[in-house]
């Protein structure tokens, strides 16, 4: 009897055990296929990549559009009073630099801590922190603002526009959009859209009861009609943002696969921008992969601690980004060749690239640029051509390259001695690199497999020992 009841808690923990694994394996394995019809009109694909092959990477400025986020500022009344001057450095100088279209603040604006740092209360003054430096900066009126709640931002809030909703009052959203919404511009020859996803509970729970978020099926539908709006409006390019990342969002309305299937669906949804898990803590630096529904995922570093905001752009439809730290100088984004790793197979053409005849680069800094040099592999540097207030170009040779993997130096030197050197690697045969482990981990996990793995585990380690005191109790009364 012993040996039975052993064998069956043992074949019990397997089972369970084998189940979490395979899923697990399924989500993170490198060499699944990515794209399936089910996932993506090859029809829309076919016309999105047409449309690509008739834009031609030169050295002209049309077709580029760049923007900026930041996210989990954490504006505290207790902790780090640099937080809000560094926020009106970022509003005042970076922005006027850069001269982004858009800005993403994507959530956690404020901490929303008790003085013991234990629990949690929405403070006024925080708010109206945040509130002051957008407008005594003038960033509304420089820039397109597109703020979103966080969980922090949503703490011990009893409903929407309630007393204790200061985000309603005090955010540039707020007043315009109760939750999801949807921004559209239009720069140099091309339509772009940006949906903000508010995952955030309804009621706003106590900390650490929302760490994960959740859609209604009100929302998700909101969701859909605005990424149907967008398409019907003929946008060419679309960028969702929230601040939680899609493993921490529970989608009732969605089934399986949830929120991804939903950004999925269009062929004009190139990423998903989130904050929210400040990179682990620093032990995933780099959190970013690519969904098997085909669009990128890409979480950035805080604000609160690290000083993190992301630059990005879309040049001739195709994506790029970096990340950045605040205050450091020059800020340079490679957009043609683009980094190997952040390829979009199935939406971003290797075609265009072939017959591109210029490097590109986007250059930004408080002093003039004098120097910038590009070398590919082991060649000699080449003299980059300034075309624009901030695009520099080079001529080359993208038949040279059409096989495997090569590797791109940027070397830029500004008037005032501040210089950066940049290095990747791009590919222009669609060969593949593979993203962080644990990036991928933390990103593309279901968090509802998640949790009824866990609650499998645990029901395991209570009710197995009960079943085997029972067994002996029985044993121990029958002798």
């Amino acid at each position: 009897m012993r040996f039975t009841t052993a064998a069956f808690a043992l074949i019990v923990f397997i089972v369970v055990s084998s189940i979490f694994v395979a899923n697990l394996a399924s989500l993170i394995g490198i060499d699944k296929q990515l794209f399936g019809a089910s996932r993506l009109d090859a029809t829309l694909n076919d016309a999105h990549n047409q449309e690509h092959r008739q834009l031609r990477l030169d050295d002209s400025p049309s077709h580029l559009m760049w923007f900026l986020q930041i996210s989990d500022i954490h504006i505290s009344k207790y902790l780090d009073p640099t937080r809000v001057a560094h926020l009106v450095e970022f509003c005042n100088r970076t922005v006027d630099i850069i001269r982004p279209s858009v800005v993403l603040a994507s959530g956690d604006l404020t901490d929303a801590k008790t003085s013991n740092f234990l629990g949690s209360q929405q403070h006024e003054q925080e708010w109206r922190w945040y509130f002051e430096v957008l407008q005594n900066t003038n960033v509304l009126n420089r820039t397109v603002w597109l703020d979103i709640r966080g969980n922090h931002d949503n703490f011990n809030v009893p409903g929407l526009q309630t007393r204790q909703d200061l985000f309603t009052n005090y955010s540039a959203q707020g007043k315009y959009h109760t939750r999801s919404y949807m921004q559209q511009i239009e720069r140099a020859g091309e339509r772009y859209a940006f949906i903000a996803v508010d995952a955030c509970l309804d009621p706003g729970p106590k900390r650490p009861f929302n760490f994960v978020g959740m859609l209604s099926v009100n929302e998700t539908q909101h969701l859909f009609n605005l990424a149907e709006q967008s398409r019907a409006a003929g946008i060419n390019y679309t960028i969702w943002f929230g601040h939680y990342p899609t493993s921490c969002i529970l989608t009732p309305g969605l089934g399986s696969g949830g929120i991804r299937n939903l950004i999925g669906r269009y062929r004009e949804a190139y990423a998903y921008l989130s904050g929210h898990f400040h990179t682990l803590g620093g032990a995933v630096p780099h959190m970013y992969t690519l969904q098997d529904e085909g669009f990128l995922e890409l979480e950035l570093g805080d604000w609160m601690r690290n000083r993190r905001y992301r630059l990005a752009a879309f040049d001739h439809g195709y994506f790029s980004f970096v990340d950045v730290q605040h205050n450091q100088w020059p800020v340079v984004l490679v957009t043609n060749p683009k980094e190997a790793l952040f390829n979009i197979p199935g939406k971003e053409s290797p075609g265009p690239v072939l017959e591109s005849t210029h490097i590109r680069i986007l250059i930004f800094s408080p002093a003039t640029i004098t120097e910038c040099q590009v070398k590919l592999g082991i060649s000699s540097w080449k003299e980059c051509v300034r075309i624009s207030r901030e695009l520099y170009v080079v001529r080359w040779e993208p038949s040279l390259y059409k096989r495997g993997l090569h590797r791109l130096s940027v070397y830029v030197l500004d008037e005032d001695g501040r210089s950066r050197v940049v290095e990747q690697q791009f590919t222009l045969d669609g060969s593949r690199l593979s993203f962080d482990f644990l990036a991928k981990l933390v990103l593309m996990y279901d968090t509802n497999k998640l949790f009824q793995a866990f609650f499998s585990v645990a029901l395991i380690i209570y009710l197995v020992p009960l079943c085997v005191f029972r067994i002996w109790h029985s044993l121990v009364r029958s002798k």
